[in-house]
């Protein structure tokens, strides 16, 4: 058998054995452990790899990747999560080098819900370079962020709670078929066949969270999936926001809860959060960190540094300013502002709104 498709079977037959758990094999096999060195005793060896063999072989037969954590092509940002899977089985294509935004919430959402669904998925495709909008397939605010990313011909991803031959819902089979043909695609660490068991979609949805630079909640009650991913974001390092809701709304609790308790932004403006994508990078900074890499409640302001970039960062974070507030806390020389916040009103980033106060400007 090829070295590489021996080294797939084996990775294979790890993932079937440490499946959701993988960390300590994770961090032996990043240390120079081979995958084969890292397999159980003779007797459950030679029927794991058995199983491993077959299991690549219908996955050839089905035209799905079986992409393990040492292949290139494995997910960059997922490769750093220190529970990553060691093995994913992919239909369709990976986009490979693109930003990526996980979209989250019930599956039960009301109007406002898809409405404010449609409006972050519309912000970031109005970038010129958006984001593959990451999600999972299932009803709900889930089916609304694929098909809205679809509709907005953008690529959209969705990560599965079943073997990657098995499409649940069944009455999304032709979503799951619309996703493959816009260049997103299918993704799943179980095994084929694998039943949609309701502990899947919790044990997946560190995946959602992986994938992506950044998690949305839009809509989510205080216990839910849509938690978990977004506990498993920030316990990555990852940025996470949500969408505020009102106080007394069940559907909202979960969001309210992430923003008071600081583990995510609040976006009160769909167009003001459609900049933490507007500066048209490809990911491939490093994303390690407590709590995320921005501070809960900015609105990131990529593209720019040094003294425009220290002028945006206030302004995004603390609203409307006047030149002396500026002056005091940017610590810049009057000259040395008064050119930047000059540049940043000729280039349209910035604007006298009341004309007094210096402000973010939307468009």
């Amino acid at each position: 058998m090829p070295a590489y498709t021996k080294d797939k079977t084996l990775f294979c037959a790890l993932n079937r054995i440490f499946g959701f758990k993988p960390s300590g094999i994770k961090a032996l096999i990043e240390d120079g452990a081979s995958p084969e060195s890292l397999l159980p005793d003779d007797a459950t060896r030679k029927g794991t790899i058995s199983w491993a063999e077959d299991e690549i072989s219908r996955c050839i037969g089905l035209g799905i990747s079986v992409v393990t954590i040492a292949d290139p092509e494995y997910p960059a940002a997922l490769k750093e999560c220190p529970d990553a899977p060691l093995l994913l089985y992919i239909r369709g294509t990976w986009p490979k080098g693109k930003r990526a935004l996980s979209v989250v919430g019930t599956r039960h959402p009301d109007e406002y819900g898809l409405r404010m669904c449609d409006r972050i998925i519309d912000s970031v495709h109005s970038t010129g370079n958006p984001p593959v909008i990451i999600s999972g397939l299932a009803y709900g605010i889930d089916v609304q962020a694929h098909k809205r990313t679809l509709l907005r011909q953008g690529i959209t991803v969705a990560v599965m709670g079943t073997g990657a031959d098995r499409i649940y819902p069944k009455s999304h089979e032709w979503l799951a078929e619309k996703i493959m043909e816009h260049e997103g695609c299918l993704i799943s660490d179980f095994p084929l066949g694998e039943a949609p068991l309701p502990v899947n979609f919790l044990k997946r949805n560190r995946i959602i969270a992986g994938l992506s630079e950044c998690t949305v909640v839009i809509q989510s009650p205080k216990k839910g999936g849509s938690m978990v991913t977004a506990t498993q974001a920030f316990s990555y390092g990852r940025d996470v926001y949500a969408i505020p809701g009102r106080l007394d709304d069940c559907k909202s609790e979960g969001c309210n809860y992430l923003i008071a308790a600081e583990m995510a932004g609040c976006i009160c403006d769909t167009d003001r959060f459609s900049l933490y994508f507007r500066d048209g990078k490809d990911m491939t900074a490093s994303h390690t960190g407590a709590g995320g890499s921005h501070r809960p409640g900015d609105c990131i302001c990529y593209g720019e540094d040094g003294d425009r970039g220290k002028i945006l960062r206030i302004l995004s974070d603390r609203g409307g300013k006047s030149t002396e507030s500026l002056l005091s806390e940017t610590g810049m020389a009057i000259e040395n502002l008064t050119a930047a916040l000059t540049e940043l009103e000729i280039d349209g980033k910035i604007c006298k709104e009341d004309g007094f106060n210096w402000s973010i400007k939307i468009k």
